[in-house]
């Protein structure tokens, strides 16, 4: 199976992004991987090792993406080679994962990569977090082309001090610095690259996490418990430090699956008394706290003004900060407001199934000796997909290939399960429709009447 090492160095590039750290990696850009990982896509399809299996869950994608083309020819065609790139790159990963991972040993190496980068993530946040803080030139600055923003090299413990003896007319901040070029933003831990936005990182961890638990349940041994219980806490610290409340959330929503398992409507109440310490530390607080809830609710109208301006096609996919400053901060907001109904529709419908097709594996094969290890990866999934669900309500997701990935691997897991029991099927109809379409409309109601209420 070839695109198994191709798809972890893809992987590697989308958390990673070595070819921004090393410079003789500067050439060897994510789109020459994702060539990479076609390649030997098409390798073991020829040589049979992968054999294509179409679920409703990529048709529902393509959909999706199709649509979306669409929405851009109409609204800002002179943009639709931009947006190619941006759409093409999550669809083929999701293809790639989905079609290519064929086995449940497959399934569990990528899960295992998956957990190791979310570690090495936390580890690098919590790092990062604790380096005593430094000035920083912000981006901002009105300098000359030959000062570069960035660590200056001066020590600081408030802003001010940044500005005595420093650069004529430039704008400083007082972050954490970390390793391999990386700085806090506002005190608030970070990556680089597509995890360079503090909320995405503590979702990506949350994300991650899961699979720390499923690498547990395979062999239990005190060994393996040790390092679940560091992991969660390495993890835990670092979803802390981004400051992220849609973080810690998500990080709550990913542990409340596993304690509801394990302990049922017990397990409710192990979840919040364990989450509250995690809540109270890690949020902001005080003016910060409600300028960020005022900025998010300001692009959440802005979002509904664009969705009532434009009822059919919306923006047009990639548009939003064609037609205010920020992004809409909330999938969903961003999916009608770009794509109109039909595109709110599709990328809730996809969310839907996944989860469905997950609960519907607890259900049907807990009988089935055979498929415990099936069963133990979809648990880590769905407590995935709770944590991308909870975080999509307050990020802009819809495009980020790390979402698509997890979808891809419920994909795989999907056709894994019905190698076990091919009566297995989860049906996708008219009646699943219905609701979505009925609980979207509640949703962007609700959010309206929410906005509305507190006076933007």
């Amino acid at each position: 199976m070839l695109i198994l090492p191709a798809l972890v160095t893809l992987f590697t590039y989308l958390y990673w992004r070595p070819h921004t750290i090393f410079e003789v990696l500067h050439p060897v850009t994510v789109n020459a991987v994702l060539a990479f990982v076609a390649f030997t896509f098409a390798l073991d399809f020829r040589t049979g090792w992968t054999r294509p299996r179409v679920s409703p869950l990529i048709i529902l994608l393509f959909c999706f993406v199709i649509w979306a083309f669409a929405t851009v020819l109409v609204k800002a065609p002179d943009r639709l080679g931009d947006q190619f790139a941006v759409l093409l790159m999550p669809l083929l990963t999701l293809v790639f994962v989905s079609e290519g991972v064929q086995s449940i040993r497959a399934l569990q190496v990528v899960g295992n990569v998956l957990m190791v980068f979310s570690i090495g993530l936390a580890i690098l946040g919590v790092e990062q977090g604790l380096a005593p803080t430094a000035c920083y030139v912000r981006e901002d600055s009105t300098l000359s082309d030959t000062v570069v923003p960035g660590f200056d090299g001066r020590d600081c413990t408030e802003r001010k001090q940044c500005y005595q003896g420093g650069l004529p007319g430039a704008e400083y901040s007082c972050e954490h610095p970390g390793w391999v070029g990386t700085s806090s933003v506002g005190g608030r831990v970070r990556y680089l690259g597509m995890l360079e936005d503090p909320n995405e990182l503590a979702w990506a961890l949350a994300m991650g996490l899961p699979f720390i638990f499923s690498f547990y349940e395979r062999k239990r041994s005190p060994f393996r418990l040790v390092f679940l219980v560091g992991a969660i806490g390495v993890i835990t610290a670092c979803v802390v430090m981004t400051q992220s409340r849609s973080g810690q959330l998500s990080l709550l929503g990913a542990l409340g699956v596993y304690f509801i398992r394990r302990y049922r409507w017990r397990g409710v109440l192990g979840a919040l008394v364990l989450g509250l310490p995690v809540l109270l530390l890690g949020g902001r607080s005080g003016e910060e706290a409600e300028s960020s809830s005022m900025e998010r609710l300001i692009c959440w109208q802005e979002g509904l003004s664009m969705w009532r301006e434009n009822p059919i096609v919306g923006v047009g996919s990639g548009q939003f900060t064609q037609h205010h400053v920020q992004t809409a901060h909330s999938a969903f907001i961003l999916s009608g407001a770009e794509l109109g109904p039909l595109g709110l529709l599709l990328f809730s419908s996809a969310l839907y199934y996944a989860v469905k097709i997950l609960v519907r594996m607890q259900i049907d094969l807990r009988d089935r000796p055979e498929a415990q290890d099936v069963l133990s990866f979809s648990v880590a999934l769905l407590a995935s997909q709770v944590a991308l669900l909870v975080s999509a309500f307050f990020l802009s997701l819809p495009y980020h290939p790390i979402l698509w990935i997890f979808i891809g691997l419920t994909g795989a897991l999907y056709a894994v399960a019905q190698r076990h029991a091919p009566e297995f099927k989860v049906r996708f109809g008219a009646r699943d429709l219905a609701f979505l379409a009925a609980f979207d409309t509640v949703l962007i109601a609700s959010i309206a009447v929410y906005i509305r209420l507190k006076g933007v």
